[in-house]
């Protein structure tokens, strides 16, 4: 085998000598940025060195190919044990209430009220109590 052959990554300990620990996170040292903003001042822009090892990744498929792969699969279903061409009977969804029904009935309507009625409530309840107490006045006597 020649030497070029291989591709030998540093080890951990190399890659973070060349990098500090801040609050913000993983920053090159300090002599690396002046490198890099010097280099940037001369030429204007930095060079990346960088190769992506894995290559080009292969183009999706088109969707009309899927489609008609799903087409294929639908044509070869198996009819010969079954007659296909009767219509099945068409399912008829009823409504739970017919238009131009009452309403609701009983605990499902919605209640509603006015002042009147609740202070005539109050009164009624009022009365009732008053009842009660003279009933067992009477009792004790």
């Amino acid at each position: 085998m020649e030497q070029g052959d291989f591709n030998i990554d540093c080890s951990d300990e190399e890659v973070q000598k060349e990098f500090t620990k801040t609050v913000y996170g993983i920053e090159p040292s300090p002599s690396e940025i002046i490198r890099l903003y010097e280099a940037l001042a001369k030429d204007g822009n930095l060079s990346i060195k960088w190769k992506w090892g894995l290559g080009r990744r292969l183009p999706t498929p088109s969707q009309s190919d899927s489609e008609s792969e799903k087409e294929e699969l639908a044509e070869k279903v198996d009819t010969s044990g079954f007659d296909f061409d009767d219509e099945p009977a068409s399912v008829r969804f009823t409504p739970r209430r017919t238009p131009g029904s009452a309403g609701p009935k009983g605990s499902a309507k919605k209640k509603t009220t006015n002042f009147e009625n609740i202070l005539a409530s109050v009164r009624r309840q009022k009365k009732l109590e008053l009842r009660e107490k003279s009933k067992s006045r009477r009792d004790r006597k």
